[in-house]
């Protein structure tokens, strides 16, 4: 069995973090989104992963992921380009799967055991979990215990049982997505070629999922991802050098990197090659690969690979790739800010 992981959108809710590559790469708890998912589908069993690339430099994925052997997995890749739609990116594997397969978006953080989805019964079988807002998914309504309806993005509220983005599927789905039309959004949803498949007297079973899970499309959900995923993963772990400071708790340093002088509370991460120094990270931080924090105070945080934080204070924030913050010590002591489209400052 094969696992298709999509790896496209644009991820304007992320900008302007994916102004210059895929919103699945933004790392949370020391790994991209969907590494996170590429280790799930591979602990269930599964080998051999296509990975459907959009138009946002998808080549960044190419060079991250590679054939998948670092990770124990076979990675193909299929461009999808410019985006029509889940059920178009679907559509585009017919070719390399067989009779069976799974599907699973890559900017999704579903903690579920993915063997109990490989033996499913019937053409499809998805993912459901309790949702406050389910205008904002796909839902299923269930009767008797069958999936009997799916509707992506109901204005009225039919049901709070929102698609996560863990799919099963067997071919007979290609069949239903080439008599699809595009929706009022000009794409193919999954959830019509789901319904499609209901239309013609076909089982699609269902399975609910407990307790936490995320699609990682905000700033907020990248903090909440970041944060649930520590609480749940780090161990401690001092792989790299920690000089005069304080270490509490569960806390992973990883190779190449440097902690001077400070005080480091976990569960948190910290990337191969960084340097901490003359400052406090609190809990649920993540600092990237190549990072360097100094005489700062950081909680709750993600700090993506590259940046430099220094003389600041900072919480519930995310800094992007290579990016610089730093407080100014000139006069007068005003605050210059290059704010780029789409961003949030609160300072």
């Amino acid at each position: 069995m094969e696992a298709v992981v999509l790896h496209g959108g644009q991820g304007t809710r992320l900008r302007p973090l994916t102004h210059t590559g895929p919103k699945q790469l933004i790392k949370v708890a020391g790994k991209p989104v969907s590494q996170w998912v590429l280790e799930q589908v591979r602990d269930a069993g599964i080998k051999d992963v296509i990975v459907v690339l959009g138009d946002n430099n998808p080549q960044r994925v190419v060079e991250y992921y590679g054939d998948g052997s670092w990770l124990g997995l076979r990675i193909r890749y299929l461009y999808q380009g410019r985006a029509r739609g889940l059920a178009d990116a679907v559509y585009r594997v017919k070719n390399l799967v067989g009779d069976r397969f799974i599907v699973y978006l890559g900017d999704n953080v579903v903690p579920y055991d993915l063997k109990r989805l490989l033996s499913f019964r019937g053409s499809a079988s998805i993912l459901l979990a309790r949702v406050p807002n389910p205008q904002r998914f796909g839902v299923a309504v269930l009767k008797d215990n069958r999936v009997v309806r799916v509707v992506e993005k109901p204005r009225e509220p039919i049901s709070d049982l929102a698609l996560v983005g863990v799919y099963g599927f067997t071919r007979e789905v290609f069949d239903v997505i080439e008599g699809l039309k595009p929706s009022w959004r000009g794409e193919l949803e999954i959830t019509d070629a789901i319904q499609g498949l209901i239309d013609r007297g076909r089982e699609v079973t269902y399975d609910v999922v407990d307790g936490w899970w995320k699609d990682t499309g905000t700033p907020e959900d990248i903090l909440e991802a970041n944060m649930v995923l520590l609480d749940r993963h780090a161990t401690r772990s001092i792989r790299g050098l920690v000089s005069n400071s304080r270490i509490d708790g569960r806390v992973i340093v990883e190779d190449g990197a440097q902690v001077v002088n400070s005080r480091v509370v976990g569960p948190a991460f910290i990337g191969k090659g960084s340097v901490v120094r003359d400052s406090y990270l609190g809990p649920y931080t993540m600092v990237g690969d190549g990072c360097t924090v100094e005489d700062s105070e950081v909680e709750n945080s993600v700090i993506l690979d590259g940046a430099t934080v220094a003389g600041i204070s900072l919480r519930d924030s995310i800094i992007g790739q290579g990016s610089r913050v730093a407080r100014g010590n000139g006069k007068p002591k005003a605050t210059r800010l290059i704010v780029g489209e789409s961003s949030v400052l609160e300072v």
